[in-house]
């Protein structure tokens, strides 16, 4: 008996579950008054400084702020080592998107976790919080806080993230360009002679 053909399509579907069963995903929590796009941004490229894709010198560090190099490597390690090895940052991840009212603190919460499409929660998660000073006319950062499963502990999705999740991305919409009707031509008027 042939025992190649099912053993071949055993391990082509172990692939396909492998690869298509997990998903890499940010949770977004923000509680910022002013200038909101501005501080996402500034968020995302403190996670990237943290895993040192990008240098200190590219984020705006307020002077209020009590971070030095030291500091900010000594975050950078301990995100370095519970950041999702899953996870590619590549920018293809889910966006789910939370708000929370801090009254006295302009806040962005980013938490980059992975999690199988069966499951509802997880502990492969690694947060980056990045608190600001909106005092100027552009946000500055006053202090950034790396949490994970030892600092939070499980993080469970509602049934509306989880669906959002498995869900198949949105196909873009295809561009149409407006009916033109065709043009006609007016006769060449006569010279007179």
């Amino acid at each position: 008996m042939n025992l190649r053909k099912p053993f071949l399509l055993l391990s082509a579907l172990f692939f396909f579950q492998f690869s298509f069963g997990q998903t890499n995903f940010i949770i977004q929590e923000t509680s910022v008054k002013k200038s909101l796009t501005q501080c996402i941004n500034l968020a995302k490229k403190s996670a990237n400084v943290l895993l040192k894709k990008q240098t200190v010198y590219t984020i705006p560090i307020s002077s209020k702020s009590t971070l030095t190099a030291v500091a900010i490597n000594k975050l950078s390690e301990k995100f370095m080592n519970v950041f999702p090895k899953e996870n590619t940052l590549k920018g293809d991840e889910r966006v789910i998107e939370r708000g929370f009212v801090d009254e006295r603190n302009q806040v962005v919460k980013l938490m980059y976790a992975f999690i199988a499409k069966d499951q509802r929660q997880t502990t492969n998660y690694a947060q980056v919080i990045v608190f600001f000073d909106n005092s100027g006319t552009s946000p500055q950062i006053m202090d950034i806080q790396v949490k994970n499963k030892a600092d939070l502990g499980i993080i469970t999705l509602t049934e509306r993230e989880y669906q959002s999740l498995i869900a198949p991305p949105p196909a873009p919409k295809p561009v149409t360009k407006p009916a033109t009707k065709p043009a006609t031509k007016k006769p060449a008027a006569k010279k007179k002679s």
